[in-house]
């Protein structure tokens, strides 16, 4: 169940003075569960929370498995003090979100359905290693030279020595030894560090957006050469 605990927060996407609250997702599917058929988009957040009516929050989500926390901004639109156990009448808050926070709720269902990358990428993945340069964020772009570990029809695993945030604009750049070079946009779907290998580093999934159907092109012969090589590989091991 989503427990969230209240704490202060500093200002968020235009709410300020906003109230932060921890919204533990225990799955995708509780997280489904939670939405709340309001305009433009809702969620309930169970547990017991200090909070009035209208007052400004910002939800920070996570669910198991991811290191970041997604955050949504909105306001209280009811609350109950008091209830049951089950579903229907837990205590808790209903968040009438802000505008602001629809690309990401919506990214969110996505994931939670299935049709995206948070909850793992659920297409087919074949190993792959080739160097990228990964630009990350917009407003405030960070560079940094990463590594591809594996490729799928709609994205790709990456480690390198930073941790965006899930939800963050990504962009890849590298130069193919056949295709030559390919520039690629999407966002970052999972975060997950690896303390182990270097101060910083993190693998991290990148969810593909393609703008035109010459850019996918390019990226289904990449994908298409690591499925073949997979194949090779299993079909002929080394002695």
């Amino acid at each position: 169940m989503t427990n969230g605990r209240p704490s202060t927060g500093g200002s968020q996407g235009g709410a300020r003075n906003a109230r932060r609250l921890d919204a533990p997702f225990s799955s995708y599917e509780e997280f489904l569960e939670a939405r709340l058929d309001v305009q433009p988009a809702g969620l309930f957040l169970a547990g017991k929370f200090d909070l009035e009516v209208g007052e400004e929050v910002v939800a920070h989500c996570t669910f198991p498995g991811d290191a970041d926390a997604v955050r949504l901004n909105g306001r209280v639109l009811w609350r109950r003090l008091r209830g049951g156990t089950d579903r229907a009448t837990r205590p808790g808050v209903g968040l009438l979100l802000r505008a602001s926070s629809l690309p990401a709720f919506r990214r969110l269902v996505e994931h939670a359905e299935g049709r995206s990358g948070l909850a793992g990428r659920s297409q087919e993945r074949f190993p792959a290693r080739f160097s990228v340069t990964c630009t990350f964020g917009s407003r405030h772009p960070v560079q940094a030279a990463g590594e591809v570990s594996d490729v799928s029809v709609r994205g790709a695993a990456v480690r390198v020595a930073h941790r965006p945030s899930v939800g963050d604009p990504a962009f890849l750049q590298f130069d193919d030894r056949l295709l030559g070079r390919i520039e690629l946009s999407g966002f970052v779907s999972w975060v997950r560090p690896l303390p182990g290998i270097g101060p910083n580093t993190s693998s991290i999934g990148i969810e593909l957006r393609f703008p035109g159907d010459d850019i996918r092109a390019l990226w289904e012969r990449v994908v298409g050469r690591a499925r073949a090589e997979t194949r090779l590989r299993t079909e002929y091991p080394d002695d």
